[in-house]
């Protein structure tokens, strides 16, 4: 399944095609006429204002109206970008080449949302040199980092900025391994989560800048990740203790949005959709490593 970039260099702007969808995708756009796109980034989902169409409608200023397109098709609506200038700029692609066609694929939320998981790109061919694609970086936990899974974003993260700023990097080492030290002693036990927040200047030189912390929701809701060439993007962190406490959020808001779990142990097993855990003792580890 693909979406095929057409109309290049035509007025309006290019449009992206939806080919060789399975028959329930394109029966489920039929179904509702369109469809919002949630598009995965290398960090995770992000709401837009994409929507999925099919042949015989269109949206016009909000409104769904009758069309003639004679293609499944991924309308822009009211965002300033079309779906394929979205993809490159979340995954930081070249800014000097055209797509062909985008390898994706497509699950649905519970709101009967498109979730558009980008996998590969390839780029359409100038005059006789062979076209190339590139394949894009997994989205599966790429915010997670914990005894059981490292994600390769966070890895290559955390690679280039030990090769960029050495001293700053060193810095930040001592910092995770006084931490975790402070946290063997007997009398941490009795210490606040919030305890955790010491680390906000060394999470922020790696790429991960805490938002204030605040007693309703969430604990650091105006927090967000910029990594590499990225662009930056906005998530809510939890801080605790142990992994397992985040029940308590499961349980009071059960319709969560994308969060991170900021937490010193990990000890949960199967974590929620849209759930990462950043498990401090395991980022000590690698950093010291």
């Amino acid at each position: 399944m693909h979406l095929q970039q057409a109309k290049v260099g035509k007025s309006g702007g290019p449009q992206y095609w939806l080919q060789k969808a399975p028959e329930h995708i394109l029966e489920h756009i039929q179904r509702h006429k369109k469809c919002q796109v949630i598009l995965q980034t290398p960090y995770g989902p992000v709401e837009t204002a994409f929507n999925a169409v099919d042949p015989d409608h269109k949206i016009v200023e909000g409104r769904i109206v009758k069309a003639n397109a004679q293609h499944f098709r991924i309308q822009k609506g009211e965002s300033k970008e079309s779906i394929g200038e979205a993809i490159r700029r979340w995954f930081a692609l070249d800014a000097h080449r055209e797509f062909e066609r985008i390898e994706i694929q497509i699950t649905f939320d519970k709101k009967s949302r498109f979730i558009l998981v980008p996998i590969e790109v390839h780029w359409r061919k100038k005059g006789s040199s062979k076209g190339l694609s590139t394949i894009l970086p997994s989205t599966q936990q790429s915010l997670s980092f914990h005894a059981h899974f490292q994600s390769e974003l966070w890895k290559r993260q955390i690679d280039q900025e030990r090769q960029a700023n050495p001293e700053a990097f060193s810095w930040t080492v001592s910092q995770f391994k006084r931490f975790v030290h402070d946290y063997a002693q007997p009398k941490a036990k009795l210490v606040s989560e919030a305890d955790l927040l010491r680390l906000a200047g060394a999470f922020g030189r790696l790429g991960l800048r805490l938002g204030p912390y605040v007693l309703r929701g969430f604990d650091c809701p105006a927090s967000s990740f910029c990594f590499a060439d990225y662009p930056e993007y906005s998530c809510a962190v939890e801080i605790k203790k142990r992994a397992s406490g985040f029940k308590y959020q499961i349980k009071n808001y059960p319709t969560l949005p994308r969060a991170v779990v900021l937490c010193l142990d990990y000890d949960t097993r199967h974590p929620q959709e849209h759930v990462d855990f950043v498990e401090v003792r395991s980022l000590a580890r690698f950093l010291s490593a």
